[in-house]
């Protein structure tokens, strides 16, 4: 009866080889795909293609979750979304002083226009210059033909 337990034990052995080999199997595909991605996803980083590596990243992350891709994933995917933070923290901050400079010129406008329109009215007379004589118009000079000369009247002695 030495048979049985040599015969479970040989059970066991094969059932383990089993599960590793069918784990093996499973994952390592698994892995090899994951790993394919996440080389993708760091490439479209390098390359600027961030809409494109976040995709990535985060299939890796749904898709194969129990990979070490799917952590580095992880990982990657965090420092990108503090990297958008700090943007949009730079970008909120830099908005908020154009507002501000553009708030305290439109002030100042306003002010001025405040103060033109209640200024006093003021009455501005202007003297027109006293017209200056026309000048003759100097016209080329034509011979005009000589006059005729009249008879001298006689006159009566008396």
């Amino acid at each position: 009866m030495k048979v049985r337990p040599l015969l479970y034990l040989t059970a066991f052995v094969a059932a383990i080889l089993g599960a590793t080999a069918s784990y093996l199997a499973l994952s390592v595909p698994n892995d090899l795909r994951a790993d394919a991605l996440l080389k993708q996803a760091r490439k479209d980083l390098t390359d600027g293609n961030d809409a494109q590596a976040h995709e990535s990243l985060s299939k890796i992350v749904l898709q194969y979750p129990r990979t070490d891709a799917a952590g580095a994933a992880t990982v990657a995917l965090s420092s990108m979304s503090k990297k958008d933070r700090e943007e949009l923290a730079r970008a909120i901050t830099l908005l908020r002083t154009q507002n501000e400079e553009q708030t305290r010129l439109i002030a100042n406008l306003q002010r001025t226009v405040t103060d033109v329109k209640n200024a006093p009215s003021k009455v501005v007379t202007v003297q027109a210059p006293a017209p200056q004589p026309a000048a003759k118009k100097v016209t080329p000079a034509k011979k005009t033909p000589p006059k005729k000369k009249t008879p001298p009247k006689k006159r009566r002695r008396r």
